[in-house]
């Protein structure tokens, strides 16, 4: 009886050790630093977060810092590294209160001002009320065939001088270099399952020196 009850706590054990070892279902991001413009503005005037949020889906969040906004009516946000990005594949469009937002225009091989060629530069935004004619935050979903967000090499945005809906007195361009991709470690489902491993072995041996 008691030879059956350490098989099975053996059994147990390997079973919870391969399920905390097992790779868990996380959310691979890229951050960008909206640190270089075309207007001489020293610093970063946002951020560019891009997350996988599901299968051949990302999402895509544009913080801009106090005093900056995204711009919108007539504005570019430009992409690099993906290679089936279309108006289609865009939902979930919102602009600080402002939802259901969509964009005009997808154009390939953009030049985007001293900053070089974008494949996708997605043009435009429309459905935002009367007056709104830039956000502080702009969030939106891209869908593709085997889209992640850690194709994306390179963003660029027309950005404008003043934060809020109003744009303000400049506008410009802004690009900036990706971050270290971030994938959330399972450092502690790492160390349980290799504690489990051992107390299984242990468990085994001692099942086996029995059994002798």
């Amino acid at each position: 009886m008691r030879i059956t009850n350490l098989k099975i706590a053996a059994s147990v054990l390997f079973v919870a050790a391969a399920l905390a070892m097992a790779p868990i279902a996380s959310a691979n991001s890229i951050s960008f630093n909206l640190s270089s413009n075309n207007l001489g503005i020293a610093g970063s005037v946002g951020t560019v977060t891009i997350v996988d949020t599901g299968l051949n889906q990302v999402t895509v969040t544009i913080t801009m810092n106090a005093g900056f906004s995204a711009k919108l009516n007539g504005g570019d946000f430009a992409f690099n590294g993906p290679s089936d990005l279309s108006l289609a594949g865009v939902g979930g469009f919102s602009a600080d209160a402002n939802s259901g937002l969509s964009f005009l225009h997808l154009k390939t091989s953009q030049n985007i001002s001293e900053f070089g060629s974008f494949a996708f530069d997605f043009t435009n935004v429309k459905g935002q009320p009367n007056g709104v004619v830039s956000a502080n935050t702009v969030t939106f979903v891209l869908t593709g065939s085997g889209l992640s967000a850690s194709q994306f090499t390179s963003v660029a945005l027309h950005f404008c001088t003043a934060s809020g809906s109003n744009c303000g007195p400049k506008t410009g361009f802004t690009t900036g270099t990706p971050g270290i991709p971030q994938v959330p470690e399972p450092g502690t489902l790492g160390l349980l399952g290799t504690g489990l491993v051992g107390l299984g072995g242990l468990i085994r041996r001692r099942l086996v020196s029995k059994t002798l």
